[in-house]
Protein backbone atom coordinates (compact mmCIF):
# COMPACT_ATOMS: atom_id res chain seq x y z
CA UNK A 1 0.00 0.00 0.00
CA UNK A 2 1.13 3.89 -1.23
CA UNK A 3 -0.02 6.74 0.66
CA UNK A 4 0.42 9.88 -1.09
CA UNK A 5 0.94 13.57 0.67
CA UNK A 6 2.10 16.96 0.04
CA UNK A 7 3.70 19.04 2.94
CA UNK A 8 4.55 22.81 3.44
CA UNK A 9 7.70 22.69 4.94
CA UNK A 10 7.33 25.22 8.26
CA UNK A 11 10.88 27.09 7.92
CA UNK A 12 10.82 27.73 4.47
CA UNK A 13 7.53 27.33 2.93
CA UNK A 14 8.65 24.78 0.19
CA UNK A 15 5.62 21.86 -0.77
CA UNK A 16 7.20 18.80 -1.43
CA UNK A 17 5.43 15.78 -2.78
CA UNK A 18 5.62 12.54 -0.74
CA UNK A 19 4.56 9.39 -1.63
CA UNK A 20 5.18 6.50 1.47
CA UNK A 21 5.36 2.49 0.83
CA UNK A 22 3.84 0.57 3.56
CA UNK A 23 6.56 -1.53 5.25
CA UNK A 24 4.93 -4.65 7.18
CA UNK A 25 6.62 -3.30 10.54
CA UNK A 26 4.44 -2.19 13.85
CA UNK A 27 6.00 1.24 13.98
CA UNK A 28 6.80 3.27 10.70
CA UNK A 29 8.79 6.51 11.50
CA UNK A 30 9.88 8.42 8.27
CA UNK A 31 12.17 11.11 8.16
CA UNK A 32 13.47 13.52 5.57
CA UNK A 33 14.94 17.14 5.30
CA UNK A 34 13.52 19.79 3.43
CA UNK A 35 15.28 20.29 -0.11
CA UNK A 36 15.83 24.02 0.14
CA UNK A 37 16.62 24.40 3.83
CA UNK A 38 17.37 21.38 5.01
CA UNK A 39 15.04 21.19 8.07
CA UNK A 40 14.06 17.74 9.17
CA UNK A 41 10.92 16.66 8.54
CA UNK A 42 9.42 13.60 10.48
CA UNK A 43 6.14 11.44 11.26
CA UNK A 44 5.02 8.07 12.61
CA UNK A 45 2.46 5.54 11.23
CA UNK A 46 1.71 2.73 13.88
CA UNK A 47 1.38 5.16 16.90
CA UNK A 48 -1.40 7.43 18.81
CA UNK A 49 1.06 10.11 18.36
CA UNK A 50 2.42 10.05 15.39
CA UNK A 51 2.89 13.21 15.58
CA UNK A 52 4.29 15.54 12.36
CA UNK A 53 7.07 17.84 13.16
CA UNK A 54 8.78 20.28 10.62
CA UNK A 55 5.98 20.68 8.38
CA UNK A 56 2.51 20.78 8.12
CA UNK A 57 0.69 18.40 5.79
CA UNK A 58 -1.19 20.64 2.64
CA UNK A 59 -5.00 19.27 3.68
CA UNK A 60 -6.21 20.56 0.26
CA UNK A 61 -3.58 18.32 -1.37
CA UNK A 62 -5.67 15.79 -4.13
CA UNK A 63 -3.51 13.98 -6.23
CA UNK A 64 -2.19 12.76 -8.78
CA UNK A 65 1.46 15.02 -8.46
CA UNK A 66 1.64 17.21 -10.71
CA UNK A 67 5.96 17.25 -10.70
CA UNK A 68 5.93 20.99 -9.75
CA UNK A 69 7.06 20.31 -6.10
CA UNK A 70 10.33 18.00 -4.93
CA UNK A 71 9.36 14.93 -4.90
CA UNK A 72 10.49 11.90 -2.71
CA UNK A 73 9.33 7.78 -2.67
CA UNK A 74 10.09 7.06 1.00
CA UNK A 75 10.25 3.48 2.23
CA UNK A 76 11.46 1.79 5.56
CA UNK A 77 12.55 -1.35 3.48
CA UNK A 78 14.37 0.02 0.63
CA UNK A 79 16.45 2.85 -0.61
CA UNK A 80 14.21 5.91 -0.59
CA UNK A 81 13.80 7.73 -4.47
CA UNK A 82 14.42 11.29 -4.89
CA UNK A 83 14.13 12.73 -8.01
CA UNK A 84 11.17 12.91 -10.93
CA UNK A 85 7.86 11.56 -9.72
CA UNK A 86 6.42 9.04 -11.99
CA UNK A 87 2.92 7.80 -11.71
CA UNK A 88 2.95 3.90 -10.95
CA UNK A 89 6.39 3.53 -10.14
CA UNK A 90 6.59 2.71 -6.95
CA UNK A 91 9.64 2.24 -4.46
CA UNK A 92 8.56 -1.33 -4.31
CA UNK A 93 8.05 -1.86 -8.47
CA UNK A 94 11.65 -0.36 -9.23
CA UNK A 95 12.91 -2.61 -6.26
CA UNK A 96 11.21 -5.86 -7.86
CA UNK A 97 12.56 -4.60 -10.96
CA UNK A 98 16.09 -4.40 -10.04
CA UNK A 99 16.33 -7.61 -7.84
CA UNK A 100 14.16 -10.09 -9.66
CA UNK A 101 11.23 -12.08 -8.21
CA UNK A 102 13.84 -14.76 -6.01
CA UNK A 103 15.98 -11.77 -4.86
CA UNK A 104 13.36 -9.96 -3.60
CA UNK A 105 11.55 -13.44 -1.82
CA UNK A 106 14.93 -13.89 0.14
CA UNK A 107 15.09 -9.95 1.09
CA UNK A 108 12.00 -10.18 2.19
CA UNK A 109 12.41 -12.92 4.43
CA UNK A 110 14.79 -11.73 6.42
CA UNK A 111 12.79 -8.30 6.89
CA UNK A 112 9.91 -10.37 7.77
CA UNK A 113 12.56 -12.24 10.47
CA UNK A 114 13.42 -8.75 11.66
CA UNK A 115 9.94 -7.51 12.41
CA UNK A 116 9.79 -11.17 14.38
CA UNK A 117 13.02 -10.16 16.48
CA UNK A 118 13.64 -6.55 16.87
CA UNK A 119 11.14 -6.23 19.36
CA UNK A 120 12.77 -8.31 21.66
CA UNK A 121 15.91 -6.44 21.74
CA UNK A 122 15.35 -5.70 25.27
CA UNK A 123 15.58 -9.49 26.18
CA UNK A 124 18.97 -9.86 24.31
CA UNK A 125 20.59 -6.85 26.18
CA UNK A 126 19.24 -8.80 29.42
CA UNK A 127 20.65 -11.91 28.72
CA UNK A 128 23.76 -10.04 27.41
CA UNK A 129 24.29 -8.04 30.99
CA UNK A 130 22.67 -11.52 33.01
CA UNK A 131 25.95 -13.31 31.23
CA UNK A 132 28.27 -11.27 32.13
CA UNK A 133 27.67 -10.70 35.31
CA UNK A 134 27.66 -14.13 36.38
CA UNK A 135 23.51 -14.55 36.86
CA UNK A 136 22.72 -17.84 35.29
CA UNK A 137 19.58 -17.88 37.15
CA UNK A 138 18.44 -14.74 35.33
CA UNK A 139 20.23 -15.48 32.40
CA UNK A 140 18.27 -19.02 31.87
CA UNK A 141 15.06 -16.72 32.60
CA UNK A 142 15.99 -14.24 29.77
CA UNK A 143 17.83 -16.46 26.87
CA UNK A 144 14.73 -18.24 26.50
CA UNK A 145 12.64 -16.09 25.38
CA UNK A 146 14.41 -15.63 22.22
CA UNK A 147 13.11 -18.44 19.48
CA UNK A 148 15.29 -21.14 19.03
CA UNK A 149 17.29 -20.39 22.34
CA UNK A 150 17.22 -23.30 25.12
CA UNK A 151 19.25 -23.79 28.19
CA UNK A 152 19.85 -27.29 28.59
CA UNK A 153 22.17 -27.14 31.97
CA UNK A 154 24.51 -24.91 33.89
CA UNK A 155 27.64 -26.13 32.90
CA UNK A 156 29.61 -23.55 31.64
CA UNK A 157 29.50 -25.13 27.75
CA UNK A 158 25.60 -24.94 27.65
CA UNK A 159 25.75 -21.48 28.94
CA UNK A 160 27.61 -20.77 26.35
CA UNK A 161 26.01 -22.43 23.46
CA UNK A 162 22.81 -20.52 24.98
CA UNK A 163 24.22 -17.68 24.54
CA UNK A 164 26.09 -17.75 21.32
CA UNK A 165 22.66 -18.97 19.99
CA UNK A 166 20.79 -16.20 21.15
CA UNK A 167 23.44 -13.49 19.49
CA UNK A 168 23.21 -15.31 16.43
CA UNK A 169 19.40 -15.50 15.96
CA UNK A 170 18.96 -11.73 17.21
CA UNK A 171 21.58 -10.62 14.39
CA UNK A 172 20.89 -13.64 11.56
CA UNK A 173 19.11 -10.72 9.62
CA UNK A 174 22.27 -9.08 9.20
CA UNK A 175 24.44 -11.68 8.48
CA UNK A 176 24.71 -14.27 5.77
CA UNK A 177 23.71 -17.67 6.87
CA UNK A 178 25.94 -19.99 4.54
CA UNK A 179 28.83 -17.81 6.08
CA UNK A 180 28.14 -18.19 9.93
CA UNK A 181 27.48 -21.89 9.49
CA UNK A 182 31.03 -22.71 7.47
CA UNK A 183 33.33 -20.33 9.54
CA UNK A 184 31.74 -21.80 12.97
CA UNK A 185 32.43 -25.39 12.12
CA UNK A 186 36.21 -24.13 10.26
CA UNK A 187 36.94 -22.84 13.62
CA UNK A 188 36.46 -25.54 15.76
CA UNK A 189 38.37 -28.00 13.95
CA UNK A 190 41.25 -24.72 13.64
CA UNK A 191 41.75 -25.34 17.57
CA UNK A 192 42.18 -28.48 17.06
CA UNK A 193 44.36 -28.75 14.70
CA UNK A 194 46.44 -25.99 16.49
CA UNK A 195 45.93 -28.54 19.89
CA UNK A 196 47.67 -31.79 17.58
CA UNK A 197 50.61 -29.18 16.17
CA UNK A 198 51.20 -26.57 18.24
CA UNK A 199 50.26 -27.95 21.41
CA UNK A 200 52.35 -26.45 24.02
CA UNK A 201 52.35 -23.00 22.42
CA UNK A 202 48.64 -22.70 21.45
CA UNK A 203 48.10 -23.65 25.39
CA UNK A 204 50.33 -20.61 26.35
CA UNK A 205 48.51 -18.26 23.80
CA UNK A 206 45.01 -19.14 25.55
CA UNK A 207 46.59 -19.09 28.72
CA UNK A 208 47.70 -15.57 28.09
CA UNK A 209 44.65 -14.10 26.87
CA UNK A 210 42.94 -15.57 29.76
CA UNK A 211 45.53 -14.30 32.46
CA UNK A 212 45.37 -11.09 31.67
CA UNK A 213 41.52 -11.07 30.73
CA UNK A 214 41.80 -10.23 27.20
CA UNK A 215 39.70 -12.75 25.81
CA UNK A 216 37.06 -11.91 28.48
CA UNK A 217 36.99 -7.98 27.30
CA UNK A 218 37.52 -8.34 24.08
CA UNK A 219 34.38 -11.53 24.28
CA UNK A 220 32.26 -8.78 26.52
CA UNK A 221 32.72 -6.26 23.67
CA UNK A 222 31.24 -8.22 21.10
CA UNK A 223 28.51 -8.72 23.22
CA UNK A 224 27.60 -5.17 23.75
CA UNK A 225 27.12 -4.56 19.99
CA UNK A 226 24.51 -6.85 19.02
CA UNK A 227 22.02 -5.19 21.53
CA UNK A 228 22.79 -1.95 19.68
CA UNK A 229 22.54 -3.35 16.55
CA UNK A 230 19.09 -4.55 17.41
CA UNK A 231 17.70 -1.67 18.41
CA UNK A 232 18.96 0.17 15.21
CA UNK A 233 16.91 -2.21 12.69
CA UNK A 234 15.58 0.82 10.82
CA UNK A 235 18.95 2.46 8.86
CA UNK A 236 20.16 -0.87 8.55
CA UNK A 237 16.96 -2.22 6.84
CA UNK A 238 17.54 -0.41 3.25
CA UNK A 239 21.31 -1.35 3.32
CA UNK A 240 19.99 -5.61 2.75
CA UNK A 241 18.98 -4.57 -0.16
CA UNK A 242 22.80 -4.12 -1.62
CA UNK A 243 23.29 -7.99 -1.07
CA UNK A 244 21.50 -8.55 -4.26
CA UNK A 245 22.07 -5.28 -6.31
CA UNK A 246 25.25 -3.95 -7.63
CA UNK A 247 26.70 -3.06 -4.80
CA UNK A 248 29.59 -1.42 -6.36
CA UNK A 249 27.27 1.77 -7.51
CA UNK A 250 24.95 0.90 -4.73
CA UNK A 251 22.38 -0.29 -6.97
CA UNK A 252 19.97 1.57 -9.95
CA UNK A 253 17.86 3.61 -7.13
CA UNK A 254 19.44 6.42 -5.65
CA UNK A 255 20.79 5.64 -2.38
CA UNK A 256 18.91 7.45 0.68
CA UNK A 257 17.26 6.40 3.20
CA UNK A 258 13.65 7.07 4.53
CA UNK A 259 14.28 7.31 8.33
CA UNK A 260 17.93 8.30 9.95
CA UNK A 261 19.96 9.32 12.64
CA UNK A 262 23.45 10.13 11.50
CA UNK A 263 24.87 10.58 14.67
CA UNK A 264 23.92 7.74 16.33
CA UNK A 265 24.97 5.65 13.56
CA UNK A 266 28.32 7.05 13.54
CA UNK A 267 28.76 6.24 17.29
CA UNK A 268 27.87 2.90 16.50
CA UNK A 269 30.33 2.75 13.54
CA UNK A 270 32.86 4.28 16.03
CA UNK A 271 32.54 1.28 18.57
CA UNK A 272 32.29 -1.20 15.58
CA UNK A 273 35.71 -0.23 14.44
CA UNK A 274 37.01 -0.01 17.89
CA UNK A 275 36.12 -3.55 18.61
CA UNK A 276 37.51 -4.58 15.17
CA UNK A 277 40.86 -2.89 15.80
CA UNK A 278 41.21 -5.47 19.40
CA UNK A 279 39.88 -8.49 17.37
CA UNK A 280 42.27 -8.33 14.84
CA UNK A 281 44.80 -8.59 18.10
CA UNK A 282 43.57 -12.24 18.46
CA UNK A 283 43.15 -12.58 14.80
CA UNK A 284 47.11 -12.20 14.64
CA UNK A 285 48.04 -14.23 17.57
CA UNK A 286 45.79 -17.39 15.96
CA UNK A 287 47.71 -16.43 12.63
CA UNK A 288 50.90 -16.49 14.07
CA UNK A 289 50.66 -19.94 15.38
CA UNK A 290 49.52 -21.15 12.16
CA UNK A 291 52.14 -20.03 10.34
CA UNK A 292 55.46 -20.00 12.44
CA UNK A 293 53.80 -22.16 15.67
CA UNK A 294 54.03 -19.32 17.96
CA UNK A 295 51.66 -16.43 19.06
CA UNK A 296 54.32 -13.56 19.40
CA UNK A 297 56.33 -14.46 16.41
CA UNK A 298 55.71 -12.19 13.93
CA UNK A 299 56.74 -12.70 9.88
CA UNK A 300 60.27 -12.22 10.03
CA UNK A 301 61.13 -8.92 6.71
CA UNK A 302 57.62 -7.21 9.01
CA UNK A 303 59.68 -6.51 11.72
CA UNK A 304 62.25 -4.86 10.17
CA UNK A 305 61.28 -1.16 8.42
CA UNK A 306 63.14 0.19 5.31
CA UNK A 307 65.63 1.83 7.18
CA UNK A 308 66.81 -1.45 8.78
CA UNK A 309 65.42 -0.72 12.10
CA UNK A 310 63.78 -3.28 14.47
CA UNK A 311 59.64 -2.39 14.87
CA UNK A 312 59.22 -2.72 18.38
CA UNK A 313 55.49 -3.32 17.63
CA UNK A 314 56.30 -6.37 16.65
CA UNK A 315 57.94 -7.62 19.01
CA UNK A 316 55.44 -9.38 20.77
CA UNK A 317 50.82 -9.71 20.47
CA UNK A 318 51.17 -7.56 23.74
CA UNK A 319 53.10 -4.91 21.66
CA UNK A 320 51.23 -5.41 18.85
CA UNK A 321 47.75 -4.79 20.34
CA UNK A 322 48.51 -0.72 20.67
CA UNK A 323 48.68 -0.47 17.17
CA UNK A 324 46.12 1.06 15.14
CA UNK A 325 44.00 -0.31 12.77
CA UNK A 326 45.24 0.35 9.55
CA UNK A 327 48.55 -0.82 10.76
CA UNK A 328 47.36 -3.83 12.13
CA UNK A 329 46.18 -5.30 8.67
CA UNK A 330 49.32 -4.71 7.23
CA UNK A 331 51.12 -6.23 9.76
CA UNK A 332 48.87 -9.91 9.75
CA UNK A 333 50.95 -11.45 6.75
CA UNK A 334 48.59 -13.85 4.65
CA UNK A 335 45.97 -13.86 7.26
CA UNK A 336 44.07 -17.51 7.71
CA UNK A 337 40.84 -15.25 7.65
CA UNK A 338 39.60 -13.22 4.73
CA UNK A 339 38.97 -9.68 6.10
CA UNK A 340 36.59 -7.81 4.19
CA UNK A 341 38.55 -4.70 3.31
CA UNK A 342 35.02 -3.24 1.90
CA UNK A 343 34.17 -3.39 5.54
CA UNK A 344 37.54 -1.52 6.91
CA UNK A 345 37.73 1.95 5.93
CA UNK A 346 40.23 3.69 8.54
CA UNK A 347 40.23 7.56 7.05
CA UNK A 348 36.14 7.02 7.35
CA UNK A 349 37.24 5.57 11.13
CA UNK A 350 39.57 8.64 11.58
CA UNK A 351 37.06 11.28 10.89
CA UNK A 352 34.14 10.25 12.51
CA UNK A 353 36.36 9.46 15.65
CA UNK A 354 37.87 12.96 15.42
CA UNK A 355 34.86 14.50 14.91
CA UNK A 356 36.02 15.51 11.49
CA UNK A 357 33.15 15.33 9.23
CA UNK A 358 29.85 17.24 8.37
CA UNK A 359 26.38 15.86 7.42
CA UNK A 360 24.11 17.40 4.73
CA UNK A 361 20.62 15.90 5.84
CA UNK A 362 18.80 16.78 2.46
CA UNK A 363 21.22 14.98 0.26
CA UNK A 364 22.18 12.59 2.98
CA UNK A 365 26.51 13.31 2.44
CA UNK A 366 28.68 12.59 4.69
CA UNK A 367 32.04 15.03 4.25
CA UNK A 368 34.94 13.58 6.40
CA UNK A 369 38.56 15.11 6.89
CA UNK A 370 40.82 12.31 7.82
CA UNK A 371 44.32 13.92 7.35
CA UNK A 372 46.08 16.16 9.82
CA UNK A 373 46.16 19.70 8.58
CA UNK A 374 46.57 21.60 11.81
CA UNK A 375 43.59 24.08 11.74
CA UNK A 376 42.79 23.70 8.17
CA UNK A 377 39.95 21.75 6.43
CA UNK A 378 40.85 21.14 2.91
CA UNK A 379 41.43 17.17 2.41
CA UNK A 380 38.28 16.07 2.37
CA UNK A 381 36.32 12.57 1.03
CA UNK A 382 32.95 12.25 0.96
CA UNK A 383 30.80 9.15 1.17
CA UNK A 384 26.71 8.73 0.98
CA UNK A 385 24.88 7.87 4.22
CA UNK A 386 23.87 4.60 2.96
CA UNK A 387 26.97 3.78 1.18
CA UNK A 388 28.10 4.60 5.16
CA UNK A 389 25.29 1.99 6.88
CA UNK A 390 26.02 -0.42 3.56
CA UNK A 391 29.82 -0.40 5.51
CA UNK A 392 28.97 -0.35 9.03
CA UNK A 393 26.42 -3.70 7.85
CA UNK A 394 29.65 -5.16 6.73
CA UNK A 395 32.29 -4.72 9.57
CA UNK A 396 29.75 -6.07 11.84
CA UNK A 397 29.60 -9.04 9.63
CA UNK A 398 33.44 -8.78 10.29
CA UNK A 399 33.00 -8.55 14.14
CA UNK A 400 30.63 -11.50 13.55
CA UNK A 401 32.49 -13.78 12.05
CA UNK A 402 35.80 -13.29 14.17
CA UNK A 403 33.44 -14.08 16.88
CA UNK A 404 32.48 -17.19 15.63
CA UNK A 405 36.35 -18.17 15.86
CA UNK A 406 36.32 -16.30 19.26
CA UNK A 407 33.66 -18.90 20.35
CA UNK A 408 35.95 -21.98 18.96
CA UNK A 409 38.45 -20.43 21.41
CA UNK A 410 36.49 -20.27 24.16
CA UNK A 411 34.22 -23.93 24.07
CA UNK A 412 38.87 -25.10 23.61
CA UNK A 413 39.21 -23.79 26.76
CA UNK A 414 36.16 -25.23 28.71
CA UNK A 415 35.79 -28.35 26.47
CA UNK A 416 39.96 -29.43 25.95
CA UNK A 417 41.39 -27.63 28.71
CA UNK A 418 38.68 -27.62 31.02
CA UNK A 419 39.63 -23.80 32.38
CA UNK A 420 37.43 -21.10 33.68
CA UNK A 421 36.59 -18.74 31.58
Amino acid sequence: MNICKCFQCNTCGTQIDCRIGMSNRDVQPFQFACPQCEERISFVFGTQNGELTGASEVEDFKGPFTGANPFVDLHLDFPAYYGEYQMGMTTFLRVTRELGQAGYQHLNQRLTMLNVLYPLEKELRSTITQYKRGDIENFSKTCVKIPGVALKSRKKQDVLAALFTSTSVMSSPFTIHEHNSEISSKSSELFMWLHQQHRDKTIHFVEEILGNNFLKNLHNDCLSLYPKLVSMDLPFRPAFFYDYADTEHLGQIPARLSTADFEACSNFYKDLAEVFARQLTFLAGVNNLIKRGDSDLFESTMKVTKAQKVRPELESLNSFANVDLGSKLAFIDDCFYRVDMNAVDNKLRNGIAHYKYEYKESTQTVTYYPSKEGMSREKYHEISFMAFIRKSLLLFREIHSVNHIMKAALFYCVLVLDKEI
